[in-house]
């Protein structure tokens, strides 16, 4: 085991001069230790190539978030491993390094798609930092005035069933507080809330990559389940909105499967009333599709 690396991200992410973060850094090096084989596994893949080292080293997560009981409910050390290496081959064969420079060695934002309201940018990033660690390996994030709205925690996965790669959401993430500038925003988007234009934005993304398939946490699958009582409600409920997305639940409960097309009604099923409204939300979307479609274009391979 490379202990040099370990110290590295150990330290990287925990501030040791703090007795608290000394703990957990020192918890985080015990785990290694314990788990030296599936570590040493891990390492070996990131040192198989120096550009995938450089991603590792500006993006110590992806290998801290291994060791804890990260992604989704009940996650094993094995699939935790094997679902970063999917991560980064899956990501390795869709883009050009350069792109995966950007996201995890340098940690900028990848802009997809811009608009504006009330005169301000409106934009939709894909992002990844230590604070997005325990629902995924890269986020989806929709920002006004360069501060984050919603946020999409995911990762690219192998689907066990016939190979695909798919998407799987760990988690959906509002803002706080900002009740009356989510309410303009679907007035401004003819209607169309805010967190199901954020989905919309990662459908987009999806179908860019000709994915298929999104899967995502439902609330017995979130990660945080495995830390509180079952009987204690979440702040979110994951599983009404993936229902609204055309979603059902997996034999395996901890999940919900979506197509990545969102249904869209004709304009005869409409009331003439509401035409003109869903015409121009229509276009609003499609605008959106095809800009992340050429934003995905610019780094693919």
């Amino acid at each position: 085991m490379d202990k040099n690396i370990l110290e590295y991200v150990g330290k990287s992410l925990y501030n040791t001069s703090v007795l608290k973060e000394m703990k957990r850094y020192l918890v985080f090096r015990t785990r290694c230790k314990l788990h030296s084989s599936a570590v040493n596994d891990l390492l070996d893949f990131f040192a198989e190539k120096p550009q995938r080292m450089a991603w590792l080293k500006g993006c110590p997560a992806l290998l801290e978030q291994t060791t804890r009981a990260f992604f989704y409910r009940g996650s094993t050390w094995d699939e935790r491993m094997e679902l970063v290496k999917n991560h980064i081959l899956i990501m390795e064969q869709y883009f050009k390094p350069e792109l995966m420079d950007e996201l995890y060695a340098e940690k900028k934002m990848v802009q997809l798609w811009e608009d504006t309201y009330l005169d301000k940018p409106l934009t939709l990033h894909l992002w990844f930092h230590a604070g997005q660690r325990k629902e995924g390996c890269l986020s989806l994030v929709l920002m006004y005035e360069g501060q984050a709205l919603y946020q999409i925690m995911f990762w690219l996965a192998k689907n066990i069933a016939d190979g695909r790669n798919v998407i799987a959401i760990g988690a959906l993430q509002g803002p706080q507080n900002g009740n009356e500038l989510i309410k303009g925003l679907t007035k401004a988007f003819f209607g169309y809330r805010t967190k199901n234009l954020v989905f919309y934005g990662l459908r987009s993304f999806a179908k860019a990559l000709g994915i298929s398939n999104i899967y995502a946490v439902a609330n017995e699958g979130y990660y945080a389940m495995n830390h509180i009582r079952m009987d204690r409600k979440l702040k979110t409920d994951f599983g009404a909105f993936w229902q609204e997305c055309e979603g059902s639940q997996c034999a395996d409960r901890r999940f919900y499967i979506m197509p990545v097309a969102e249904y869209r009604k004709s304009m005869e099923e409409l009331k003439p009333s509401k035409r003109a409204q869903h015409r121009r939300r229509f276009a609003k979307l499609d605008e959106m599709e095809a800009a992340v479609a050429a934003a995905v274009e610019k780094w693919h391979k």
